[in-house]
């Protein structure tokens, strides 16, 4: 089977530096072809127009390389077009970021703040089935960086946010911006963690770092990964997480890059793990649906990730938690020899009705040990947009208290 897709963008990027502007436009359109076969998979792209160069590749390569069975699903596939977003017209959004920086400015903040709005076209095409299948998107995205000086030391920190309409993103700014100062002023009053109490600790996970931490965890929910969590694995703490392709995100879609319908597939219920993502070439005996690449052999990930809430609220976390250290803003997170590593840019420990903010440390959560250290869920969730592997991906989950390991 041969799947011809057509990709085609126009971008424009807005900068708002110091009351000074910056606009930038590009585009482009590029061809691709994707082989399935009995011989592997094969994919050739160029940019234009090139189908007929594309197809005498595609054969020579068809006729060359390992054996491998592909294991090709074969399914119905998604016939028809699907668009979602408006447009942002370039005084809208000079306007959203001179305000965005205003905004910050207000708080004493340095800022570089970059719009980016993208329009894209995709188109495939699948000639074996009769198969025609088109999106067009309009995505926004605002990206913030605010720094200041504070007794000598840079202080930093930034945000990221999407919509796939500038109205919506616009009214999220006042709110965003107000983390920030937050986030600025606690990093300001930050101690250094004394190493003399490294192990064991109460962990809140909220805001970003909740969502990377979940994030993690579907890393270990792909199909194509060498080692990842066995089905029937317990997690513990009543988990429930969702690929949900029709959750209210920026990247609601009713097909994924191979052109197989969208579904909500249930990755853990009720603290089991039951589903893999799935990309064509990794579905084994179930549904695809999670392929994700134009360009390169498609990547089993999601598009949105949706854990659904607990049932604790943040004031019941202080009260039946005594002694935890919080975390909502990191530097990264990873899966590292077994642990998912978590590295905040601050923390604040909370005691005996007291808080000091830390810095200087890092979260350690074994994998293998998840269903005994997982303590329970918030009924409020936060939501991050971020890039993975170069594709953007969108998460919402509530905080988690747990047991984890403090490293310094």
């Amino acid at each position: 089977m041969t799947l011809w897709s057509r990709y085609s963008e126009e971008t424009v990027e807005v900068a708002y530096r110091s009351g000074s502007f910056e606009v930038n436009r590009y585009s482009g359109a590029y061809s691709i072809g994707r082989l399935y076969s009995g011989r592997g998979f094969r994919v050739v792209s160029c940019a234009g127009e090139c189908r007929d160069w594309a197809k005498s590749l595609l054969a020579r390569l068809a006729r060359t390389g390992d054996r491998t069975s592909t294991s090709v699903y074969c399914s119905d596939f998604y016939k028809g077009d699907f668009t979602i977003g408006s447009r942002t017209h370039l005084e809208e959004a000079l306007a959203i970021a001179e305000r965005t920086g205003k905004l910050l400015r207000d708080y004493g903040l340095s800022s570089e703040v970059i719009l980016v709005s993208r329009h894209v076209r995709v188109e495939h095409s699948v000639e074996e089935y009769g198969v025609e299948a088109r999106e067009n998107r309009w995505l926004h995205e605002l990206y913030i960086n605010a720094y200041t000086l504070y007794m000598g030391s840079l202080l930093s920190t930034g945000f990221a946010l999407a919509s796939t309409t500038p109205k919506s993103l616009n009214a999220d700014i006042e709110r965003i911006v107000n983390r920030i100062s937050e986030r600025i002023k606690l990093q300001a009053r930050a101690r250094r963690f004394n190493p003399v109490h490294v192990g064991s600790w109460r962990v809140l996970l909220s805001g970003d770092a909740a969502c990377a931490f979940f994030h993690e965890i579907a890393h270990l929910l792909e199909a194509d990964e060498p080692v990842k969590l066995g089905l029937d694995t317990n997690l513990g703490g009543g988990l429930k997480v969702i690929e949900d392709p029709f959750y209210p995100g920026p990247l609601q879609r009713v097909f994924d890059d191979e052109v197989y319908p969208a579904w909500r597939r249930t990755l853990v219920d009720d603290g089991v793990v039951v589903d893999y993502l799935r990309s064509r070439l990794t579905s084994g005996n179930s549904r695809p649906g999670n392929g994700r690449g134009l360009f390169t052999r498609p990547k089993p990930m999601y598009y949105q990730l949706v854990v659904s809430p607990g049932d604790w609220g943040l004031d019941e976390v202080f009260e039946e938690v005594r002694r935890l250290i919080a975390v909502d803003s990191i530097v990264k997170a990873e899966l590292y020899q077994g642990y998912i590593r978590i590295v905040p840019e601050y923390g604040v420990f909370y005691e005996k009705g007291s808080s000091t903010p830390i810095k200087g440390f890092e979260v350690l959560v074994p994998v293998s040990r998840l269903s005994s250290l997982l303590i329970g869920l918030t009924r409020s969730r936060s939501e991050r947009y971020s890039y993975e592997k170069n594709m953007n991906i969108y998460e919402v989950a509530p905080a988690v208290v747990l047991e984890a390991r403090i490293s310094v």
